[in-house]
Formats: structure tokens, sequence, C-alpha cells
């Protein structure tokens, strides 16, 4: 995620009173989270990146988190769903939420209800399917391609061996 710049000199003029208003706080964090879901602590950085005070911040968060328009377990679902299809591994996920301020043990069912061995082996299958190596140790730039989309190095190692057998 990249960094936002730090509000500069007319547009803190600009902010003025605003940035310890909770109300227009909130404002701002209904158009952010127009666009996608966010983790709270997304959402609160995004709002102090802006200029909101802290104070302000933390009350538009409170507020969000009431209503159910912030939900970090919602979040993290859609989170891991996606990345999933996008065939990214569980350890890479795992920082993934770690990113976005989500402890895995808050997250109801994980890993179990996300990840089977089985389910991990074949997004490894497909991903080694897709990936095509000129180097001229092959295996071991397949290991390095599946250990970099966030499979566990058990499951890398199965995956090459079963595409092994298959050709």
């Amino acid at each position: 995620m990249k960094p936002m710049k730090p509000l500069i000199g007319r547009q803190y003029k600009e902010l003025g009173a605003m940035a310890s208003d909770p109300d227009e706080a909130m404002k701002s964090l209904v158009r952010l989270l127009a666009t996608r879901e966010r983790s709270v602590q997304e959402a609160h950085n995004r709002l102090l990146q802006k200029g909101y005070s802290l104070e302000s911040s933390s009350s538009a968060i409170e507020r969000a988190l009431a209503c159910g328009l912030l939900d970090d377990q919602r979040f993290a679902v859609d989170l891991i769903k996606n990345r999933l299809s996008t065939g990214w591994g569980r350890h890479r996920i795992d920082q993934e939420l770690y990113h976005f301020g989500i402890a895995k043990d808050t997250i109801e069912g994980y890993p179990e209800a996300f990840f089977t061995e089985e389910e991990q082996l074949e997004q490894a299958l497909i991903a080694l399917k897709r990936h095509r190596s000129r180097s001229k140790k092959p295996q071991q730039a397949a290991y390095r391609h599946l250990v970099a989309r966030g499979f566990s190095s058990d499951i890398a190692a199965a995956a090459i061996k079963t595409l092994e057998r298959k050709d």
C-alpha cells in the first residue's frame, strides 16, 4: 500500500476547523468506504493522513463500527477469498492480514475454514502450470515461484513432485 503524502501548507488551511470535527471525519470515512472495504487500522490511518485529529478520527471509527460500516471480520474474509482466487498461498495471505492490522486469531475459523492441504496443493499446481521459466534449473525456479506466492515449502515440494510424476 502506497503511503499518502502528508498535508502541507494550504491543505491544512483548507481543512482548518474540519480537522477536529468528528462529523467531517465521518463523512470522509464514508467516502473512503464507498470505494471498497477497509480494515479498521487502514481506515484510521487514512483519516489521520488526511489531517483529521486523533479524537475525531477515533470517534468516526467508533461510529462506523457501531453501525456496521467497518468490520474487520468481513474485511478479512473478503481479503482471504480474493487472494485465494488469484492464486496466493497461506503465508502470503497471512502477511497481507498483518499488513492491514488484522490478527489471524480474531478471524473465525482461520485457517481451517479457508485452507486445506489438498486445496493448497491444487492451487500450487495451477500456479506451476501457468509459470514458464527459462531457467537452467527449472525445479529450483518453480520452487522459488511457489514460495514467493506464499505456499509453504512442503506444498511447493509436493506440487513439483506431483507435476513431475504427471510428465
